[in-house]
């Protein structure tokens, strides 16, 4: 019967993720060996749970490990994708100004773009970190998890220190409750955007990645 029992998806989908790690074979053996004597001697949902626990154990420490692999390396490439994804919004509120001269620049509380231009820049932001994600990706094959991970630290760590030195030197908390509502939602969606797309990058050249190379070691134990 626990030969039949198969580990829940979710925690093995999760470990999928690092499946270009050296042992990653060897990990998933023990566990799976593991599961199925643990479902023998406590039962099916004792076993699941045991899965879980271990799922996120070993996750927890192949991430560690990847992020340690290169760390400084990893932390230039996040902060160079973060740097390029600023480029790219400066250049399209640049265009904006262009085209929008006196609604942009008149008063800029009371002059907000509209619906069809908040859409558009959400879209760029979110495009910009897609394909930015996935060129690091290939750019660090191996380690597109803790690319993302640190992408995602070193977006907090920039976004805290320009906020700090905002309120320092520019008073930015007196004159915060002014910002309009709409322009404040606009920029927590924007870094939504900007961080769900590179993860969604990152994790998309992985993923197909790791499906090629099981493609090909499928066609190389069937040859």
């Amino acid at each position: 019967m626990s030969e039949l029992l198969k580990p829940p998806a979710v925690p093995s989908a999760i470990l999928d993720f690092f499946s270009s790690q050296p042992d990653f074979a060897a990990v998933m053996g023990d566990m799976s060996e593991e599961f199925h004597q643990r479902a023998q001697i406590s039962g099916a949902q004792s076993a699941k749970l045991w899965y879980w626990r271990e799922a996120f154990r070993n996750a927890m420490a192949l991430t560690a490990r990847e992020v340690l692999r290169t760390p400084f390396r990893t932390a230039i490439v996040a902060f160079g994708c973060l740097l390029a994804v600023n480029a790219v919004t400066a250049l399209h509120i640049a265009m904006g100004v262009y085209l929008f001269p006196f609604r942009l620049f008149w008063n800029p509380w009371e002059a907000l773009p509209d619906q069809s231009q908040m859409n558009a820049f959400l879209v760029v932001q979110f495009a910009a970190s897609l394909a930015l994600g996935w060129i690091a990706g290939r750019l660090l094959p191996g380690r597109e998890w803790a690319l993302a991970l640190m992408y995602s630290l070193v977006t907090a760590c920039v976004a805290g220190i320009g906020f700090t030195v905002a309120v320092v030197f520019w008073h930015l908390r007196d004159s915060f409750a002014e910002v309009p509502e709409a322009l404040r939602v606009l920029l927590i969606w924007e870094f939504a955007f900007r961080l769900g797309a590179f993860w969604l990058g990152c994790l998309w050249i992985r993923r197909s990645r790791s499906i090629h190379s099981r493609a090909n070691d499928a066609s190389q134990s069937s040859s």
